[in-house]
């Protein structure tokens, strides 16, 4: 076999495999396996910030956000998912 033609039908796999290669890299959500139901009533290391308007609170937990009447009571999650969120904020308006 000619060489020149060798080449040319490994690089043509070769293109081949990595095409096939990021098709299944694109095509890769990461979806959660298992759930775990947790109940609490404390938390620590946990980042705070207060409505501008005074009524409410936000604050993260485990990875996702929750905001809670400031006279207390139950608190609402407003983010969920495999994403981390942490740090909340409210925009001054």
């Amino acid at each position: 076999m000619n060489i020149k033609i060798l080449f040319t039908v490994l690089l043509t796999l070769s293109t081949l495999v990595s095409a096939q290669q990021k098709k299944e890299d694109d095509s890769l959500p990461l979806e959660a396996s298992r759930e775990v139901t947790i109940s609490t009533n404390e938390g620590t290391w946990m980042a705070i910030d207060v409505h501008p308007s005074g009524q409410k609170i936000v604050f993260d937990l485990l990875g996702d956000l929750y905001e809670l009447s400031i006279q207390g009571g139950k608190a609402k999650r407003i983010t969920e998912g495999l994403a981390f969120d942490s740090q909340p904020k409210y925009a001054p308006d």
